[in-house]
């Protein structure tokens, strides 16, 4: 690829936002920050996991205009944003598309064939009314579905010029993937790495998922990665490597922790993450993942709130 046009990356992290989860505790009330990547070579862009609000992406747009812009002169147009990848079938990483396709309607929505086919079922009632729609009350999601158009069987597809790859992979969603930009050393992981926030274990609440999530980690490492982009981190944070292995440790100190014969309940689990953890933030999904741990309904008081 020494003949081509080098790509860009840039991010952009969105700051937590106030979320209604029917808690008191003023530490439970509150959704992750997210990681936005915008890929970029000469003429087109690829930008990976837009966040959940209308308000959300639409700062988000202005940023990514802002990048595309960049590079323009008087004889060379302003970048193209040619795609939206999404890395898995989770709302909040996919909900605000529409902002985006309002702003740039060229723009093509894709993802691999395992993530396409799991976005509708967050669109369900039980998902989008009795979760998305109670956590984010008021009008801050955008009623227009999102539908991504499917990788061919290789998962893999060109920007500029380069060959960017995807890899189906099960994390804190079954319907997961990371995507890899050989030219950059760059993994984009979505939610198969974390930073300092607290890992979601709701749907990866036995062993067996925790053990598929172990090997999404594999992957990672096997595609030996100089760049690492974790979805929900501190801003500050650099995306390297060593998130693979912290995403990794903590699932493992989970799963140690959890099977102590003193954590008979999720409240003392829950102390013994904190404890263990007290740099991670979002106390909210923590709990949501002990509650998970003992089969009681993560968003039983979100719900009735």
């Amino acid at each position: 690829m020494a003949h081509l046009p080098p790509l860009q990356v840039d991010t952009f992290v969105t700051p937590p936002t106030r979320i209604h989860t029917g808690l008191s505790d003023i530490n439970k009330q509150w959704w992750q920050p997210e990681t936005s990547t915008l890929i970029h070579g000469p003429n087109n862009a690829v930008l990976c996991d837009p966040p959940i609000t209308i308000q959300q992406c639409t700062v988000l747009a202005d940023w990514i205009d802002s990048i595309l812009a960049l590079y323009a002169t008087s004889t060379r147009p302003k970048k193209n944003l040619q795609f939206i990848f999404v890395t898995h079938a989770h709302g909040d990483h996919f909900f605000g598309a529409p902002v985006l396709q309002a702003r740039f309607p060229q723009v093509k929505i894709i993802a691999t064939a395992t993530v396409a086919a799991g976005i509708p079922e967050q669109y369900t009632p039980e998902m989008y009314e009795n979760v998305w729609k109670v956590l984010f009350p008021e009008g801050q999601l955008s009623e227009q579905q999102v539908c991504a158009t499917a990788l061919s069987t290789s998962n893999d597809f060109v920007l500029d010029g380069h060959t960017l790859k995807a890899y189906d992979v099960s994390a804190d969603h079954k319907e997961s993937s990371i995507l890899h930009v050989p030219s950059l050393d760059l993994v984009v992981c979505g939610d198969v790495v974390y930073g300092d926030c607290h890992q979601y274990f709701v749907e990866s609440n036995t062993t067996e998922r925790r053990r598929l999530w172990l090997d999404a980690l594999d992957v990672v490492d096997s595609l030996n990665p100089k760049i690492v982009v974790a979805s929900h981190k501190r801003a500050s944070q650099i995306d390297g490597a060593y998130l693979v292995a912290a995403t990794r440790k903590y699932i493992i100190d989970f799963e140690t922790l959890a099977a102590e014969r003193e954590a008979g309940d999720w409240q003392t689990l829950y102390q013994k993450i904190k404890e263990a953890y007290p740099h991670r933030w979002n106390d909210f999904l923590l709990k949501t993942s002990c509650k998970a741990y003992f089969s009681i309904d993560p968003f039983g008081e979100t719900k009735a709130a």
